[in-house]
């Protein structure tokens, strides 16, 4: 990857707004990769027996398996394998955003290619809202309770299985460059002040 293209990587809870403040990137010419669109993939198929095969526990428990199985960053190289896949068909992008940002070899990388790492803080009541609103098929509706304690399975490393394998969330927030709040329920609103914020990196 070359040097002056920029580099943005994404970090947030569930439904904090990664997926709006990618789309925002990707209208000014950003190529995108979200990092937990391909979780999800690999999710749907080993716990498609299950009622809600993309929850946020049969996710973590995926990408945890396939880290400890194929490597820490088996989902960054797919990411980069894309985009450099893309690039080789001669697309000129201004950067490229990873989002869903979750272990600390992602944060790393991001910030060791001089890449910005931005963290979107939501309220917890908040998100779950957003759950409940605009569930993904393969989701169940869940309580704010059990939406919680499915979550914080990503918080820190669980015991058992290889710490630099897993998700760290506290980790990928406190080595974040860049810090957005997202508590409205207009998207459209959200973009329009993560622009001013990040005019910077979006022109």
């Amino acid at each position: 990857m070359k040097n002056r293209m920029k580099l943005i990587g994404v970090g947030g809870l569930p439904r904090s707004g990664k997926d709006s403040l990618a789309e925002l990137f990707i209208q000014f010419g950003y190529f995108g990769i979200s990092l937990g669109d391909l979780v999800r993939g690999f999710a749907r198929e080993r716990h498609k027996d299950t009622p809600d095969p993309i929850s946020v526990a049969n996710m973590t428990e995926t990408s945890n398996w396939l880290r400890e199985r194929q490597g820490v960053d088996v989902f960054l190289q797919e990411a980069l394998h894309q985009f450099n896949e893309h690039r080789s068909n001669g697309k000129k992008d201004k950067g490229l955003v990873l989002w869903s940002i979750r272990v600390p070899l992602e944060v790393d990388w991001i910030l060791n290619h001089g890449g910005e790492l931005i963290w979107i803080d939501a309220n917890d009541a908040v998100r779950h809202q957003r759950h409940l609103k605009h569930l993904r098929e393969g989701e169940l509706p869940i309580s704010l309770q059990e939406f919680k304690k499915q979550e914080a399975l990503q918080w820190q490393p669980q015991p058992g299985l290889a710490k630099e394998a897993q998700m760290d969330i506290s980790y990928v927030k406190s080595r974040a460059t860049k810090l957005l709040t997202n508590n409205g329920d207009d998207i459209e609103a959200f973009k329009a002040e993560a622009e001013k914020a990040l005019s910077h990196l979006l022109n």
